[in-house]
């Protein structure tokens, strides 16, 4: 079974393939896919996600193998651009570390490197706390907190909530904390790599996003001012000119500052 991708532009076009973060699905990306014509844009519903609920149980090994043949299936060259937000960013990582071939230039943003184990138990920590309150409220409740702690527009609350419902709180926690525990930071990569965090995401996030950048050779680091952990959804205009800015190798949005 092949993962269920939203798929916009020409097969012709340089393919752009995006990552969602988790418990969300592809459809996060609309915004970008409707900015960027002339790309062809890729959004995958990764395992366990969206309308790719059905194919799991989620392995990191098999998303991967999954996105590659993706790649190789819809991009002429059989390569493709690679953005991956939040856990998107993760699953991003261990595509460029195994498969690094169908991977050309790759924006990684409010996701982590490989963590130590007080970080570990961190993560772990807020999950279990968090997961009484996803299995008790309806999905567009959870759907309407999350948009209310990261400033997402409340025209979202039906998607976000409807993805939510697909992806149980148990089937969450036991995937983000499996790939969370041995994050594939690609420390051998030739392939240019941006790292992104909003300015309003943790001080946590923060500093993971500064490590991530120092772990992988030649990567950029930014900081987006007054936006939080999903910006592409907050100021699409300004996540796709970053994304269009980096493929095509030219210069970033003034609006950036160093991380």
């Amino acid at each position: 079974m092949k993962l269920y991708t939203y798929e916009t532009g020409s097969k012709m076009q340089p393919a752009i393939v995006f990552l969602h973060g988790s418990p969300l699905s592809g459809r996060m990306w609309q915004p970008q896919w409707e900015r960027l014509t002339d790309f062809h844009c890729l959004a995958p519903d990764l395992p366990e996600h969206g309308r790719s609920a059905r194919i799991g149980p989620f392995a990191m090994d098999d998303a991967v193998r999954r996105l590659a043949d993706l790649i190789r299936s819809a991009a002429p060259n059989g390569k493709a651009h690679v953005v991956g937000l939040s856990f998107g960013g993760v699953v991003a990582q261990a595509l460029l570390s195994q498969m690094p071939e169908v991977v050309d230039r790759v924006i990684l943003s409010g996701t982590a490197g490989r963590m130590n184990q007080a970080l570990l138990a961190l993560l772990k920590f807020q999950l279990v706390v968090n997961r009484p309150l996803l299995k008790r409220l309806a999905p567009d409740k959870v759907a309407a907190l999350m948009c209310r702690q990261f400033g997402i527009p409340p025209q979202y609350i039906p998607t976000l909530g409807a993805d939510i419902q697909r992806v149980p709180a148990d089937a969450m926690l036991r995937f983000i904390l499996a790939s969370y525990a041995d994050i594939q930071t690609p420390t051998q990569t030739q392939s240019p790599v941006l790292v992104v965090v909003g300015q309003k995401e943790t001080p946590v996030a923060k500093v993971l996003a500064r490590r991530l950048a120092r772990a992988i050779p030649g990567a950029q680091g930014r900081s987006v001012p007054g936006l939080g952990h999903v910006w592409n959804l907050q100021a699409p205009e300004l996540f796709a000119a970053t994304v269009r800015a980096w493929v095509t190798d030219n210069p970033l949005p003034e609006k950036l500052a160093p991380l």
